[in-house]
């Protein structure tokens, strides 16, 4: 498991609270990942912002095993992804080697010996329109998560919708971009959807951050009212013979 992979566990998990009288009650854990995404010139930055996952864009120059071990100096802990351009699986293993976490991989584009390293994390670039058949053809494939290459706009009870059809149909966590002004209620519609973090640029990081942290809990599910029906069959007409017995 990546450090992506366990990132994303942890701030999911609902911990139980505190037993017994004067337990200290600890404090609320984000219930999303507040992330960078930018070039490798932000990666620092961000990092001393708060980012709890530094995703670097180098599609554009490339990615050299040098340039991810300065980055792993940079970054800390946090998990450390590229999306950039890798030809095969021997290049994936070279920037492994050189402490990332986990690489952002296109559908048309990427190798599929890129993705033949089992040490490595991986993520998938999504961009829409969602095909169902599509979508459910993920499951079985070991992404740790999707990524949304086109941040949320408005977000509509129709956006809502397809986020959530997304998630349900692929069955994997959801990583999105975000603008930096995006709002606490927009991001706690992003969580019910089905969004595991926010990636932003490094000068929205803390601010994101704070946004996140101050979410309320995860709502749970609306239970139906449980409805009682007995049984009419033998056994019932059995338990209606004793009754007239006893009389």
């Amino acid at each position: 498991m990546s450090k992506l992979a366990d990132a994303i566990r942890r701030s999911q998990r609902v911990e139980a609270g505190p037993i017994g009288f004067g337990a200290a009650r600890p404090a609320p854990k984000p219930s999303m990942l507040t992330g960078y995404a930018g070039l490798l010139a932000g990666a620092a930055a961000a990092h001393a912002a708060g980012a709890e996952v530094v995703l670097v864009d180098a599609r554009a120059g490339g990615l050299a095993a040098a340039d991810v071990k300065k980055l792993r100096g940079q970054a800390g802990d946090s998990p450390l992804g590229a999306w950039a351009s890798v030809a095969d699986a021997e290049a994936a293993k070279s920037l492994r080697e050189a402490g990332l976490d986990f690489l952002v991989v296109e559908a048309d584009s990427t190798p599929a010996s890129v993705l033949l390293d089992d040490q490595l994390g991986y993520v998938l670039a999504l961009t829409g329109p969602f095909d169902e058949h599509f979508l459910r053809s993920l499951e079985p494939l070991a992404f740790e998560a999707l990524l949304l290459t086109e941040p949320p706009d408005t977000l509509t009870v129709a956006r809502q919708i397809e986020l959530t059809r997304v998630s349900a149909l692929a069955r994997k966590p959801l990583l999105a971009f975000a603008e930096p002004g995006i709002t606490g209620d927009d991001l706690q519609c992003l969580r019910a959807a089905g969004i595991v973090g926010v990636l932003v640029s490094e000068d929205a990081v803390s601010a994101v951050k704070e946004r996140v942290a101050a979410l309320p809990p995860r709502r749970g599910r609306r239970d139906e009212r449980a409805v009682v029906s007995l049984p009419r069959g033998p056994v019932a007409a059995a338990a209606d013979e004793d009754d007239d017995d006893d009389d």
